[in-house]
């Protein structure tokens, strides 16, 4: 192309010997500038958006900031709220307390209780003298619930943990979840969809991640690999690792009923919707952890008292017994229901089992 001397005049031109702003153009057809895009304030997923972001940063920014028996004893009674939330889901209505007894080894099989009538042992806070199962829960679907709980502490307690690695680690995941793993290729198709959206807002991306694995797999719209998937990319993407995980099952019934009634961009509208409620349910639970710990505050406690420390630990744990909490200050089970009596004396505790003996507590 041959020099044009404008051109050069312009650019080797002194700024002081420039005119006006026009003149900052380079000679030639002038270049159209496009008007900045105005927002769309009306955008249906705006306002629950906002609700969602600031109900999980409020709880999120609350967690960071407690000690850490409070915020390990809000991630262990979050897990079993989402594990509960899922079996209300799975038409399973369990207490998160009688979850906790079962992963805690204190109950077993409801199958073989029913058989003998004794359910209402093994299920205490949630079958009474009025009210009653049916059938009994399958044992089998709450080892699933189990699995969702523990691997939903398991995101925000575990820094290196990657479950979105690759294909491999995601069907190692899925295995854990006890849930179906798709063939390799299908596993690499869903990891490529969710990795190329990489804008947006985190709750929006992980809501499209939820909703591909189910419309890639074909499968219920209460799967727990689903939303799990979701919580993963949730937790990958975050600039530092959250102190929970992103809370989902524990939201009302009714909102998940909504949920599954919904298509397209409604149905993201209702998954905010569950997060929102999800969050200010942690928000009110780390609320009553921290009033319970001012009351703790005034224990009389010797120096040789090992009260303080076993107060700490019905703090951490949903279900503590005498055994575990033995175990736990490296004392004789005498001793650790010796301490668990004065905190029921207290009113800190209270006995979660109604037995005689090999009782269970929980926080009152």
């Amino acid at each position: 192309m041959p020099d044009d001397p404008a051109v050069d005049d312009f650019w080797f031109r002194p700024v002081w010997e420039t005119d006006d702003e026009a003149a900052l153009d380079p000679p030639g057809a002038p270049r159209t500038r496009k008007p900045p895009s105005e927002p769309d304030y009306d955008h249906p997923l705006l306002t629950p958006l906002a609700r969602a972001q600031d109900a999980v940063a409020r709880l999120e920014a609350k967690a960071e900031s407690a000690s850490p028996a409070v915020a390990e004893g809000l991630r262990a009674r979050m897990a079993y709220l989402e594990a509960a939330g899922w079996l209300r889901c799975a038409h399973v209505w369990i207490h998160p307390w009688d979850l906790a007894l079962r992963d805690s080894g204190v109950t077993g099989s409801y199958a073989a209780a029913a058989v003998g009538d004794r359910l209402q042992r093994e299920l205490p806070s949630t079958v009474t003298a009025e009210s009653g199962f049916a059938a009994p829960p399958s044992d089998i679907v709450v080892n699933d619930a189990l699995r969702l709980a523990r691997l939903w502490r398991r995101i925000a307690e575990l820094r290196t943990w990657r479950p979105l690695a690759d294909a491999a680690t995601l069907r190692e995941t899925l295995r854990s979840l006890g849930c179906r793993t798709p063939e390799d290729p299908e596993l690499r198709d869903w990891l490529a969809s969710v990795r190329a959206i990489d804008r947006g807002p985190l709750l929006i991306r992980a809501g499209h991640a939820a909703r591909d694995w189910l419309n890639h797999a074909g499968i219920e719209p209460h799967n727990p690999a689903a939303f799990f998937l979701a919580a993963c990319l949730w937790r990958e993407k975050t600039q530092l690792p959250p102190p929970i995980g992103l809370p989902f099952w524990a939201a009302p019934e009714q909102r998940h009923h909504l949920l599954s009634l919904r298509i397209g961009r409604e149905w993201m509208v209702q998954f905010l919707e569950c997060v929102t409620a999800a969050a200010l349910i942690g928000s009110r639970e780390l609320h009553r952890l921290h009033e319970i710990e001012q009351k703790g505050l005034f224990l009389g406690a010797t120096a040789r008292s090992r009260l303080p420390q076993a107060f700490e630990a019905v703090l951490r744990a949903p279900i503590v017994t005498a055994a575990s909490l033995a175990k736990a200050l490296d004392v004789t089970p005498q001793a650790a229901l010796g301490l668990l009596r004065q905190l029921l004396a207290v009113g800190i505790v209270r006995e979660a089992t109604g037995r005689a003996s090999w009782r269970a507590f929980a926080l009152a």
